[in-house]
This record gives C-alpha cells, structure tokens and sequence, in this order.
C-alpha cells in the first residue's frame, strides 16, 4: 500500500461516503463528479482533445501525439448511470492514449434520469457502429469502461452479438456494475468497507435508470448473458468494493464460456481508483496493466 493510498482513503470516506450517509441517492454522483473537474491536472502538451461524434453521438477524442489512426479505444465513462462524462475521465484517458500509442473516443451518452434505459445503451451502440464506419475495423477496437460504463461494456457486447455486428478485439471492464439484483456478497460483507457506497444508494438506482424494467435483462445485468463467443476481458476490481463480487462473478461465467478472462482483485483499493492517476501510484500501476493486456490483443 503506497503512503498516498494510506492518507487519501479516510479524507475521501469523509468528503464522499459521508454525503451519501446523509443523501444515498445515486444522483449525488452528479454535483460530485463535476467537483472533481476542478481537481485534475492538465493533461501533457503532446496530448490533443476534440470534440467530435460518431453515428450522432456527441463524443471526446483523446489522442498522444503519433497515436495510429487505424485503431481505437472506445471509453464509457462511469458514474452510476446518471454523472460523468468524458471530461470527467480524462486523468484516465489520456494515459491510456499515450502509454497504448492509440486515440481515446470516449463516448457522452444521454444520462438518467433525463433518459433512462436503454437510452444510454443505444449511444452506445450508435457510436460504437459510427466509428466503424468511420474506418476504424472492429478487430483494432477496445471497447473499455469503468463502473456503470464497465456495466454499458458489457452490455455493448452482449448486444452487438445479439444483433449480429463486429465485435472488438477486447474489453476492459473497471469495477463494473453486473448485478442489478445485488446479490453478490460482498454488497453487504463490505459494506462498512466501502470507500464511497452504501447499500441504500445502490437500492436508488432503479427509479433513476431503469424505472419499470425487469433487473435480470441482460443489458442491464451482464451477469445474468450469455457469455459465449465475447471477446478477451480484463477485469480491475478493488478487494474492499462493495461491487467485487460483480466482477467476480463475471469473469468466473466467462471463464466457463470458454473466454479468455484475467481478473485482478487489487488490495484495499477504492472503487475506480484508476481515475486517480495523478495522485495515486496504484492508479499508475493499474492504467500499465491494461495496457500490457490491451498491446496484447490489439493487432499491430
């Protein structure tokens, strides 16, 4: 465990986790994700950022200087299906761009409550399917996303199955949301764990995202797809998460389709603790794994 990780998790239970005690709904990501804009650092001068859209869905492309243009990582941002954004994810973005040596899309799908599922699902979609026709063949896509984006990653690809289009090279899913029902264990075992959740504000998320539909429908729980034929995965999750189990659990039903999984279950980490980067070693240290695993089944 790095010093930083050491001094940064109780002001974070503090700042975050102890706002949720007082209002668990999952729609005070919002004021708390915009707040973290202000914290970030300027990302380096070699790095580029434009705004753009790919099949009529306003995206973000970040790109390092001498990125290919041949290939790309499709990012979906998290953020409890109704915060973030692509600004947001930066700190994570632009790494990845400049250590894989490829542009970034990350894709500003519509948010709930404004639009609940499966709107933001369909941007993804659209978006995915404009940047093929853009150029960019399914084979040199990543497709890649953190906690309800690692969640929309999942479901991108169960979907494009379904409907018969390209998938990508690979996916890489950071402490995704699989489970709509929550009944992993560790929703409960770490509770008290937990740097940011708690039980009750996972309980807010139905009204907020998916009023009216059945938890079990696998765009909304991976877990409960078919993982048959799905592209390779890399899974980041911390052991202290309240949402450990989801990837888990996950990964363990890919692995007995027949899919090439690696799971790392990071000590003592908190939940998406790559997009602290800037301040964070094991921020670092994370964003190098997938990029070991992204180089591994991106072809050249």
């Amino acid at each position: 465990m790095s010093i930083q990780l050491f001094l940064l998790n109780p002001i974070l239970r503090f700042r975050i986790k102890r706002r949720f005690k007082k209002s668990p709904d999952v729609f005070l990501l919002r004021p708390l994700m915009n707040e973290t804009i202000e914290l970030q650092k300027a990302p380096p001068a070699d790095i580029t950022i434009t705004q753009t859209e790919f099949g009529g869905v306003p995206c973000e492309r970040v790109a390092a200087v001498g990125a290919r243009t041949n290939a790309a990582f499709f990012y979906i941002h998290g953020g409890g299906w109704v915060a973030g954004s692509p600004r947001t994810h930066r700190p994570l973005t632009w790494r990845l761009s400049k250590q894989i040596g490829i542009p970034v899309i990350a894709v500003d799908y519509r948010l709930a409550p404004e639009h609940v599922f499966p709107a933001g699902l369909d941007d993804c979609v659209a978006a995915y399917k404009g940047l093929i026709a853009s150029g960019v063949p399914a084979s040199s896509i990543i497709v890649g996303g953190d906690s309800a984006g690692g969640n929309l990653t999942l479901a991108l690809a169960l979907r494009l199955k379904d409907e018969g289009i390209a998938l990508p090279a690979a996916l890489v899913c950071l402490s995704p949301a699989t489970d709509m029902t929550y009944s992993g264990g560790s929703v409960t075992s770490n509770a008290k764990a937990d740097t940011f959740f708690i039980p009750e504000t996972m309980a807010t998320v139905e009204a907020r995202y998916f009023p009216g539909s059945d938890p079990k429908h696998p765009y909304l729980s991976p877990l409960f797809g078919d993982m048959t034929g799905l592209p390779p995965t890399l899974f980041q999750v911390g052991s202290t998460e309240m949402l450990r189990d989801d990837s888990i659990r996950v990964a363990e039903k890919m692995k007995a389709a027949g899919v090439t999984t690696d799971l790392q279950v990071w000590p003592k980490v908190w939940h998406v603790w790559q997009l602290m980067a800037d301040q964070l070693p094991e921020g670092e240290a994370a964003i190098r794994d997938i990029t070991t695993f992204v180089k591994k089944h991106l072809p050249q």
